[in-house]
């Protein structure tokens, strides 16, 4: 033991660096390697050429990298070195267990998920991965001793590892091809260019979304004042699949609470994305499945805020968009508002729903939007995601290590939350029948989500090769009799031969205030008869 705490080698900066970066070929590699044999043209000749290319444009990028840095500092070196080492090592470990690519949407989505949410991702099986993978090259890359340099030498090592990577491109252009066809799906497994390229991808986006917001054409009401108060209250779901909805067939019955209401299950289509924070902006942009991720334009409750519309938004949910309305409530401040009586469980989505009513009954305001922002189905922790009383589909996978659970047990802790937030929304329905108001309700989830088939978990998928349960998602309505006699429309006369979800929240809580403007397109206004 204290000659292992002894071992020092001592080997040139050149040698340090090139370990280093064949280390990170040899460790890290697997997701890549695995999908770029797998898209190659093996066995023939040009196979081999494309594979041998992805590891020779690695090795001569990062060395450019790591011997630039030693220019200035050996010190910054070896903290950059170690740093790589823990953050690939917990990388892999996600990538291989949930079937992860970390492009930049899920950077986004890593980056905006809250600790509660990130607790739920952590098993100790992850403990294997960083000491074997990261803490200890990262120790070895402290221990070993360095023959002195030059700075001029270090400099000239990052010259020419550039000018043999750019060599090596020149000479291998016959494989640029097959990099630019499989450039997106790469890039979003390369360790460790796909998180540090993406994260300075993310922050770019996020200082474009920090731009002033352009502001929508202004709007009038064809109603003018209404002689009865209006209530719009859109769910936004997360992470519920259309296909574990017993709505939309299936065998379970997840809806046993709204079965007995009048809600509408419209047809269920495909989400903008797969990860929250395109989806929500998509839905709540008069641009729609059109809308890119940060889309510049002012969102829907702010559109409705500006015009005089009463906009409260609640959030269970990690990284709300940048909103103005009247009132904004996290799950948190709703939960400390209870003092007394029966108080909703904390964190879970209940607290949405908490005293909801009576908010509305004591509003003066004549048109009233909801948003509630639920933390849903969530994974991969799905057996906290309901509270005790609804685990009704035994047995349950109560471990995040989803992938170790059996398909029955996983499915059993998933649908439960569906069933959970069937609940929610027979209960919302109920308050609003006891509201003086006319009044409507939209639900629509944000995106699916994957419970293993074809090897994926979770979400975050990009469009391209997510499947369809993490796209395909429920889109419910539900109305008043005030609010179907006020617009002279029945049940039947809202439902629309196909949907895309996404597209429909924006103009059909428009056209449920009877509001019109340039932007408004009727034919997403389920409000407006279809028929």
């Amino acid at each position: 033991m204290k000659t292992l705490f002894r071992w020092r080698p001592e080997v040139s900066i050149f040698t340090f660096i090139l370990i280093i970066t064949a280390g990170n070929l040899a460790l890290y590699q697997k997701p890549l390697l695995g999908y770029g044999l797998s898209v190659s043209a093996l066995p023939a000749k040009a196979g081999w050429l494309q594979i041998l290319s992805l590891e020779v444009v690695q090795y001569c990028l990062l060395a450019s990298v790591l011997f630039f840095v030693a220019t200035f500092s050996i010190t910054a070196l070896r903290l950059l070195a170690s740093l790589l080492a823990l953050i690939n090592a917990a990388a892999l470990y996600f990538m291989l267990t949930y079937n992860m690519e970390l492009d930049r949407t899920m950077i986004a989505n890593i980056l905006s998920t809250d600790s509660r949410e990130a607790a739920g991702l952590w098993h100790i099986s992850i403990v294997p991965y960083l000491m074997l993978l990261g803490v200890v090259p990262a120790v070895m890359i402290w221990r070993t001793k360095l023959r002195r340099s030059t700075w001029l030498r270090r400099l000239f090592g990052s010259i020419i590892a550039f000018v043999a990577l750019f060599t090596w491109l020149y000479m291998t252009s016959a494989t640029w091809l097959w990099y630019d066809k499989y450039a997106s799906r790469m890039g979003s497994k390369i360790l460790p260019w796909s998180y540090v390229i993406n994260t300075a991808r993310h922050f770019n986006r996020i200082a474009l979304d920090e731009r002033q917001q352009t502001l929508l054409p202004d709007a009038v009401f064809e109603d003018g004042s209404p002689d009865r108060k209006e209530v719009v209250v859109l769910v936004i779901g997360e992470a519920a699949r259309a296909e574990s909805f017993s709505l939309y067939g299936y065998a379970k019955n997840t809806n046993a609470f709204t079965k007995g209401t009048s809600i509408i299950a419209l047809p269920m289509g495909r989400s903008c994305a797969t990860n929250t924070i395109s989806s929500t902006a998509c839905l709540l942009t008069h641009e729609g499945s059109d809308a890119s991720s940060h889309t510049e334009f002012e969102p829907l409750p702010s559109y409705l805020t500006r015009f005089g519309v009463e906009t409260i938004y609640r959030t269970n949910n990690s990284g709300p968009p940048p909103v103005d309305v009247t009132t904004f409530q996290r799950a948190s401040e709703i939960s400390a508002g209870c003092t007394s009586g029966t108080c909703p469980t904390p964190g879970m989505d209940e607290v949405l729903n908490w005293g909801l009513a009576d908010v509305l009954n004591a509003s003066s305001s004549k048109r009233i939007f909801v948003t509630l922002h639920q933390t849903g189905s969530h994974g991969p922790a799905y057996y906290t995601k309901y509270p005790k009383g609804f685990d009704q589909f035994k047995p349950e996978c109560k471990t995040v290590q989803v992938s170790s659970c059996s398909q029955e047990e996983l499915s059993n802790a998933y649908d439960n939350t569906i069933r959970y937030n069937d609940f929610l929304l027979a209960d919302l329905i109920t308050q609003l029948e006891t509201v003086d108001a006319n009044t409507a309700m939209i639900y629509v989830s944000d995106h699916g989500q994957s419970l293993g088939e074809s090897g994926f978990y979770l979400h975050g998928a990009p469009n391209a090769v997510a499947p369809k349960q993490q796209r395909e998602i429920p889109f419910l309505v539900w109305m008043s009799e005030g609010f179907k006699a006020q617009r002279g429309i029945t049940d039947a006369d809202i439902i629309p031969s196909e949907t895309f979800p996404h597209d429909f929240p924006f103009h059909s809580v428009m056209g449920a205030f009877g509001m019109t403007s340039d932007i408004y397109k009727p034919k997403f206004d389920i409000f407006r008869s279809q028929r």
